[in-house]
C-alpha cells in the first residue's frame, strides 16, 4: 500500500513538471525562391509564433500557412514589402509556409509562446481525474477493511 501511494505520489509530482520539458525558444529561417516555394517547420506542440518575412522588391505577395494535421490552410498573409505577424499553430505536426510573388524574400518563425495541445489537455485532464479519484477512494477503502 505505501508502495502505491508513493508510486502515485511521483507520477503526480512528474506529470506537473512534464509540460516544462521542452522551454526552449526554436527559431527557424528559410529562403522562397520563386512564386509557389515553400518552407516547412515541424512543431511538437501547440504554440503563438511570430512571422517575419522580408522581400527584395516592393511589390505585393501573399504568404499561404498550411496545417498538414487538418490538410487545410490556416492563414493567407498578404503584405507589400515586409510583413511581420502573429498566428496561432493549434496542433504539433509540420507546417508549410507558401510564398506567392515574384522574386525571393526570406522568412523567419520563432516561438512565442508553447501550450499544450487539445488531446494532450484531454489526456492530462483524465489523468488527474483518475488519480483524484483514487486518492479519495483510499480513504473509504482502508476504513472497510
Amino acid at each position: 500500500m505505501g508502495f502505491f501511494l508513493l508510486a502515485i505520489l511521483l507520477f503526480t509530482i512528474g506529470s506537473l513538471l512534464l509540460p516544462r520539458y521542452h522551454q526552449e525558444n526554436p527559431t527557424t529561417s528559410g529562403f522562397f525562391s520563386g512564386d509557389g516555394s515553400s518552407v516547412s517547420v515541424f512543431v511538437p506542440t501547440a504554440r503563438r509564433v511570430a512571422i517575419n518575412v522580408v522581400t527584395e522588391n516592393g511589390k505585393g505577395y501573399e504568404v499561404q500557412v498550411f496545417d498538414s494535421v487538418r490538410n487545410r490552410f490556416i492563414a493567407n498573409l498578404s503584405a507589400m514589402g515586409s510583413i511581420y505577424s502573429e498566428l496561432e499553430l493549434p496542433d504539433s505536426g509540420t507546417y508549410y509556409f507558401v510564398y506567392h510573388g515574384n522574386g525571393t524574400a526570406r522568412i523567419a518563425v520563432g516561438t512565442l509562446a508553447m501550450y499544450p495541445s487539445g488531446n494532450v489537455l484531454k489526456i492530462e485532464y483524465l489523468i488527474g481525474g483518475t488519480v483524484a479519484f483514487v486518492l479519495a477512494a483510499l480513504p473509504w477503502m482502508g476504513v472497510k477493511q
